[in-house]
């Protein structure tokens, strides 16, 4: 051991050259977990979060459980989105102005005018001219393949995108 430390100090700059080594070496572990250097080719049953109603949370999910699927190395991906609540709608008003003359003392005309505020129907429905979508918060992705460091900041950078708002909580997991 004592004669390999002496030919080391001989070599001119060997700090150098092991320094780059090294970094040569993290550099091919960095690279190989990017381009998912684990394959699994198990076939276990995977749990799969369905939603049925219509509601926006809902249709979130949807969507992003599709694009991110799409990502490569992701594997199955199930998505979950957390709401305040479900949000709110601006419906349409009919304003009717009503202005009523009436005589008061000393013979003077005194004008009062009320607004009626009525809502509009369509076919015995209010017509909705906008609604306000709930507030998120909060997102968890579970993917099969988010082990991987590259997925997993693809998954998170995907819905960072969609949401477009770095304030909302979002989980990225692991999933079997």
């Amino acid at each position: 051991m004592k004669k390999l430390w002496e030919k080391l100090q001989q070599i001119k700059h060997w700090e150098i050259y092991a320094a780059v080594i090294v970094v040569v070496i993290m550099l091919l572990i960095y690279f190989s977990s990017l381009h998912g250097g684990r394959t699994n080719h198990q076939t276990e049953p995977v749990a799969t979060v369905t939603n049925t109603d219509n509601s926006y949370a809902s249709q979130l999910e949807n969507k992003l459980q599709n694009v991110l699927s799409c990502i490569a190395g992701a594997g199955h991906v199930a998505v979950m989105v957390m709401t305040d609540g479900e949000g709110s709608a601006e419906l349409a008003y009919d304003l009717q102005e009503k202005t009523i003359t009436q005589t008061g003392a000393n013979d003077q005309a005194v004008k009062t005018t009320t607004v009626d505020k009525n809502v509009v129907t369509k076919n015995g429905s209010p017509v909705i001219l906008w609604t306000n979508p709930p507030r998120i918060i909060g997102i968890v992705v579970v993917a099969t393949g988010a082990s991987n460091v590259g997925v997993r900041l693809n998954l998170l950078h995907a819905v960072e995108t969609v949401l477009g708002d770095k304030n909302v909580p979002i989980q990225i997991l692991s999933g079997i």
